[in-house]
Protein backbone atom coordinates (compact mmCIF):
# COMPACT_ATOMS: atom_id res chain seq x y z
CA UNK A 1 0.00 0.00 0.00
CA UNK A 2 1.27 3.46 -0.83
CA UNK A 3 0.27 7.10 -0.43
CA UNK A 4 1.35 9.89 -2.77
CA UNK A 5 1.65 12.67 -0.21
CA UNK A 6 0.80 15.89 -2.03
CA UNK A 7 -1.61 18.76 -1.43
CA UNK A 8 -4.72 19.70 -3.37
CA UNK A 9 -2.83 22.32 -5.41
CA UNK A 10 0.12 20.11 -6.36
CA UNK A 11 -1.13 19.50 -9.91
CA UNK A 12 -1.08 23.26 -10.60
CA UNK A 13 1.95 25.35 -11.72
CA UNK A 14 4.35 25.84 -8.80
CA UNK A 15 4.11 29.63 -9.15
CA UNK A 16 0.50 29.43 -7.89
CA UNK A 17 1.00 27.17 -4.87
CA UNK A 18 1.43 29.91 -2.29
CA UNK A 19 -2.04 31.23 -3.16
CA UNK A 20 -3.72 28.19 -1.62
CA UNK A 21 -4.27 27.09 1.96
CA UNK A 22 -3.18 23.55 2.74
CA UNK A 23 -5.82 20.82 2.94
CA UNK A 24 -3.35 18.07 3.73
CA UNK A 25 -3.31 17.47 7.49
CA UNK A 26 -6.89 16.32 8.10
CA UNK A 27 -7.13 13.82 5.20
CA UNK A 28 -3.65 12.44 5.93
CA UNK A 29 -4.58 11.77 9.55
CA UNK A 30 -7.73 9.98 8.36
CA UNK A 31 -5.46 7.72 6.31
CA UNK A 32 -3.15 7.14 9.28
CA UNK A 33 -6.10 6.25 11.51
CA UNK A 34 -7.38 3.80 8.92
CA UNK A 35 -3.96 2.18 8.56
CA UNK A 36 -3.67 1.87 12.33
CA UNK A 37 -7.11 0.23 12.54
CA UNK A 38 -6.10 -2.46 10.04
CA UNK A 39 -2.46 -2.82 11.09
CA UNK A 40 -1.16 -1.59 7.73
CA UNK A 41 2.43 -0.51 7.19
CA UNK A 42 2.48 1.63 4.04
CA UNK A 43 4.94 3.62 1.95
CA UNK A 44 4.42 7.38 1.74
CA UNK A 45 5.88 8.81 -1.48
CA UNK A 46 6.33 12.37 -0.24
CA UNK A 47 6.90 15.60 -2.11
CA UNK A 48 9.98 17.37 -0.74
CA UNK A 49 8.04 20.64 -0.79
CA UNK A 50 5.40 19.09 1.47
CA UNK A 51 8.09 17.79 3.82
CA UNK A 52 9.55 21.29 4.09
CA UNK A 53 6.10 22.76 4.81
CA UNK A 54 4.91 20.04 7.21
CA UNK A 55 7.95 18.40 8.87
CA UNK A 56 5.96 17.40 11.96
CA UNK A 57 3.50 15.49 9.77
CA UNK A 58 6.36 13.54 8.20
CA UNK A 59 7.69 12.74 11.67
CA UNK A 60 4.21 11.56 12.65
CA UNK A 61 4.02 9.28 9.61
CA UNK A 62 7.41 7.76 10.40
CA UNK A 63 6.60 7.37 14.10
CA UNK A 64 3.67 5.14 13.15
CA UNK A 65 6.00 2.75 11.33
CA UNK A 66 5.44 3.80 7.74
CA UNK A 67 8.15 4.05 5.10
CA UNK A 68 9.32 7.46 3.88
CA UNK A 69 10.00 7.55 0.12
CA UNK A 70 10.39 10.27 -2.52
CA UNK A 71 7.84 11.71 -4.94
CA UNK A 72 10.25 14.40 -6.12
CA UNK A 73 10.28 17.94 -4.77
CA UNK A 74 7.98 20.07 -6.95
CA UNK A 75 5.63 17.40 -8.40
CA UNK A 76 7.13 18.09 -11.80
CA UNK A 77 6.07 16.10 -14.85
CA UNK A 78 9.26 14.31 -15.91
CA UNK A 79 8.17 14.57 -19.56
CA UNK A 80 8.59 18.34 -19.34
CA UNK A 81 12.10 18.66 -17.87
CA UNK A 82 15.65 17.66 -18.79
CA UNK A 83 18.13 15.41 -17.00
CA UNK A 84 19.75 18.19 -15.00
CA UNK A 85 16.44 19.58 -13.72
CA UNK A 86 15.16 16.12 -12.84
CA UNK A 87 18.26 15.18 -10.87
CA UNK A 88 18.29 18.53 -9.07
CA UNK A 89 14.63 18.13 -8.09
CA UNK A 90 15.25 14.56 -6.94
CA UNK A 91 18.28 15.47 -4.83
CA UNK A 92 16.44 18.35 -3.19
CA UNK A 93 13.66 15.96 -2.16
CA UNK A 94 16.17 13.46 -0.80
CA UNK A 95 17.91 16.11 1.26
CA UNK A 96 14.81 17.18 3.16
CA UNK A 97 13.39 13.66 3.56
CA UNK A 98 16.66 12.31 4.96
CA UNK A 99 16.96 15.19 7.42
CA UNK A 100 13.44 14.74 8.74
CA UNK A 101 13.28 10.94 8.76
CA UNK A 102 16.88 10.34 9.83
CA UNK A 103 17.07 7.31 7.56
CA UNK A 104 18.05 6.32 4.04
CA UNK A 105 15.32 6.81 1.45
CA UNK A 106 15.03 3.65 -0.66
CA UNK A 107 12.18 4.32 -3.07
CA UNK A 108 10.93 6.78 -5.68
CA UNK A 109 7.72 7.38 -7.64
CA UNK A 110 7.58 9.86 -10.51
CA UNK A 111 4.77 12.44 -10.37
CA UNK A 112 1.98 11.54 -12.83
CA UNK A 113 3.80 8.23 -13.51
CA UNK A 114 5.51 10.41 -16.11
CA UNK A 115 8.42 8.30 -17.34
CA UNK A 116 7.87 7.14 -20.92
CA UNK A 117 9.85 5.88 -23.91
CA UNK A 118 11.19 9.39 -24.56
CA UNK A 119 12.72 9.93 -21.11
CA UNK A 120 14.02 6.53 -20.06
CA UNK A 121 17.20 8.35 -19.05
CA UNK A 122 15.32 9.07 -15.82
CA UNK A 123 15.95 5.52 -14.66
CA UNK A 124 19.72 6.03 -14.99
CA UNK A 125 19.38 8.84 -12.44
CA UNK A 126 16.89 7.07 -10.19
CA UNK A 127 19.18 4.02 -9.93
CA UNK A 128 22.01 6.21 -8.62
CA UNK A 129 20.07 7.12 -5.49
CA UNK A 130 17.39 4.50 -4.84
CA UNK A 131 16.94 0.77 -4.27
CA UNK A 132 13.57 0.57 -6.04
CA UNK A 133 11.10 2.52 -8.16
CA UNK A 134 7.30 2.44 -8.45
CA UNK A 135 6.58 4.67 -11.45
CA UNK A 136 5.51 2.16 -14.10
CA UNK A 137 1.81 1.63 -14.79
CA UNK A 138 1.60 -1.30 -17.25
CA UNK A 139 -1.48 -0.07 -19.13
CA UNK A 140 -2.29 1.67 -22.44
CA UNK A 141 -2.83 5.19 -21.13
CA UNK A 142 -1.05 8.51 -21.62
CA UNK A 143 1.33 7.47 -18.81
CA UNK A 144 1.21 3.72 -19.34
CA UNK A 145 3.66 1.07 -20.56
CA UNK A 146 1.55 -1.93 -21.54
CA UNK A 147 4.69 -3.83 -22.54
CA UNK A 148 6.14 -3.69 -19.01
CA UNK A 149 5.80 -6.62 -16.59
CA UNK A 150 2.73 -6.46 -14.35
CA UNK A 151 4.54 -7.91 -11.35
CA UNK A 152 7.44 -6.77 -9.18
CA UNK A 153 10.70 -7.41 -11.04
CA UNK A 154 14.42 -6.69 -11.22
CA UNK A 155 14.87 -4.06 -13.91
CA UNK A 156 17.24 -4.60 -16.81
CA UNK A 157 19.80 -1.85 -17.46
CA UNK A 158 19.28 -2.29 -21.19
CA UNK A 159 15.48 -2.15 -21.18
CA UNK A 160 13.51 -0.85 -18.17
CA UNK A 161 10.50 -2.87 -19.31
CA UNK A 162 12.35 -6.17 -19.15
CA UNK A 163 13.45 -8.27 -16.20
CA UNK A 164 17.07 -9.12 -15.45
CA UNK A 165 17.51 -11.56 -12.53
CA UNK A 166 21.06 -10.28 -11.99
CA UNK A 167 19.97 -6.66 -11.52
CA UNK A 168 19.94 -5.17 -8.01
CA UNK A 169 17.33 -2.51 -8.87
CA UNK A 170 13.67 -3.39 -8.33
CA UNK A 171 10.56 -2.03 -10.06
CA UNK A 172 7.13 -2.30 -8.42
CA UNK A 173 4.51 -1.61 -11.11
CA UNK A 174 1.05 -0.37 -10.18
CA UNK A 175 -1.66 -3.02 -9.89
CA UNK A 176 -3.64 -4.04 -12.96
CA UNK A 177 -6.29 -6.60 -13.83
CA UNK A 178 -5.59 -8.76 -16.88
CA UNK A 179 -8.70 -9.02 -19.08
CA UNK A 180 -8.89 -11.32 -22.10
CA UNK A 181 -9.28 -9.36 -25.31
CA UNK A 182 -8.64 -6.04 -23.54
CA UNK A 183 -5.27 -6.38 -21.86
CA UNK A 184 -4.17 -4.74 -18.63
CA UNK A 185 -6.83 -2.69 -16.85
CA UNK A 186 -5.86 -0.17 -14.11
CA UNK A 187 -7.17 -0.92 -10.61
CA UNK A 188 -4.39 0.47 -8.38
CA UNK A 189 -5.98 3.55 -6.86
CA UNK A 190 -7.16 7.12 -7.37
CA UNK A 191 -10.03 7.57 -9.81
CA UNK A 192 -10.00 3.84 -10.64
CA UNK A 193 -10.93 2.86 -7.09
CA UNK A 194 -13.62 5.54 -7.01
CA UNK A 195 -15.38 4.52 -10.24
CA UNK A 196 -14.85 0.75 -10.51
CA UNK A 197 -17.06 -1.82 -8.78
CA UNK A 198 -15.52 -3.11 -5.56
CA UNK A 199 -15.85 -6.68 -6.81
CA UNK A 200 -13.62 -5.90 -9.80
CA UNK A 201 -10.93 -4.44 -7.53
CA UNK A 202 -10.96 -7.59 -5.38
CA UNK A 203 -10.74 -9.85 -8.45
CA UNK A 204 -7.74 -7.90 -9.73
CA UNK A 205 -5.79 -8.09 -6.48
CA UNK A 206 -6.61 -11.79 -6.03
CA UNK A 207 -5.47 -12.46 -9.59
CA UNK A 208 -2.07 -10.92 -8.88
CA UNK A 209 -1.73 -12.66 -5.52
CA UNK A 210 -2.55 -16.05 -7.04
CA UNK A 211 0.34 -15.49 -9.44
CA UNK A 212 2.61 -15.11 -6.41
CA UNK A 213 3.05 -11.33 -6.51
CA UNK A 214 1.87 -8.36 -4.45
CA UNK A 215 -0.51 -5.77 -5.91
CA UNK A 216 0.82 -2.22 -5.58
CA UNK A 217 -2.05 0.11 -4.65
CA UNK A 218 -2.00 3.84 -3.97
CA UNK A 219 -4.06 6.74 -2.69
CA UNK A 220 -3.79 10.50 -2.17
CA UNK A 221 -4.87 12.63 0.79
CA UNK A 222 -7.32 14.25 -1.63
CA UNK A 223 -9.11 10.90 -1.92
CA UNK A 224 -10.13 11.43 1.73
CA UNK A 225 -11.09 15.11 1.43
CA UNK A 226 -14.87 14.77 1.67
CA UNK A 227 -15.28 18.56 1.61
CA UNK A 228 -13.60 18.91 -1.79
CA UNK A 229 -15.83 20.51 -4.41
CA UNK A 230 -15.36 21.34 -8.07
CA UNK A 231 -13.90 24.83 -8.37
CA UNK A 232 -11.60 26.87 -10.53
CA UNK A 233 -8.59 24.70 -9.70
CA UNK A 234 -10.42 21.35 -9.86
CA UNK A 235 -12.00 19.26 -12.56
CA UNK A 236 -14.77 16.76 -11.74
CA UNK A 237 -12.05 14.09 -11.93
CA UNK A 238 -10.64 15.23 -8.57
CA UNK A 239 -13.88 15.18 -6.60
CA UNK A 240 -16.00 12.43 -8.15
CA UNK A 241 -16.94 9.51 -5.92
CA UNK A 242 -14.81 10.37 -2.89
CA UNK A 243 -17.18 9.03 -0.22
CA UNK A 244 -17.72 5.78 -2.09
CA UNK A 245 -14.00 5.52 -2.74
CA UNK A 246 -13.22 5.73 0.97
CA UNK A 247 -15.57 2.81 1.65
CA UNK A 248 -13.90 0.76 -1.09
CA UNK A 249 -10.42 1.50 0.29
CA UNK A 250 -11.53 0.38 3.74
CA UNK A 251 -13.04 -2.73 2.15
CA UNK A 252 -9.69 -3.56 0.56
CA UNK A 253 -7.92 -3.11 3.89
CA UNK A 254 -10.43 -5.51 5.46
CA UNK A 255 -10.01 -8.14 2.76
CA UNK A 256 -6.27 -8.09 2.12
CA UNK A 257 -3.01 -7.72 4.03
CA UNK A 258 -0.89 -4.77 2.92
CA UNK A 259 2.80 -4.01 3.51
CA UNK A 260 5.16 -1.20 2.59
CA UNK A 261 7.06 -1.19 -0.70
CA UNK A 262 10.26 -1.60 1.31
CA UNK A 263 8.95 -4.85 2.78
CA UNK A 264 7.67 -6.04 -0.59
CA UNK A 265 11.15 -5.57 -2.07
CA UNK A 266 12.74 -7.48 0.80
CA UNK A 267 10.19 -10.30 0.61
CA UNK A 268 10.68 -10.51 -3.16
CA UNK A 269 14.45 -10.70 -2.75
CA UNK A 270 14.25 -13.35 -0.03
CA UNK A 271 11.81 -15.39 -2.11
CA UNK A 272 14.23 -15.35 -5.04
CA UNK A 273 17.09 -16.45 -2.80
CA UNK A 274 15.06 -19.38 -1.46
CA UNK A 275 14.10 -20.46 -4.98
CA UNK A 276 17.78 -20.63 -5.93
CA UNK A 277 18.67 -23.00 -3.10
Amino acid sequence: MSVDLEDHYSHLPFSTWEKFDSKLIGPTRKILELFKSYNVEATFFILGYIADKHPSLIEEIKSQGHEIASHGYFHTNVKKINRESFESDLLRSLDVLRKISGEKVLGFRAPYFSINNKNLWAFDIIKKYFRYDSSIFPVKLHYGHSEAPRQIYRMSDNNPFQEDPSSSFVEIPLATLRLNGIGNFPIAGGIYVRVLPFRLLKIGIKQMNKSGFPAMCYMHPGDFDTERSVGSQYSPYYSFGIKGGIKKIEGLLKNFRFASARNAVMIHALGEEKSKK
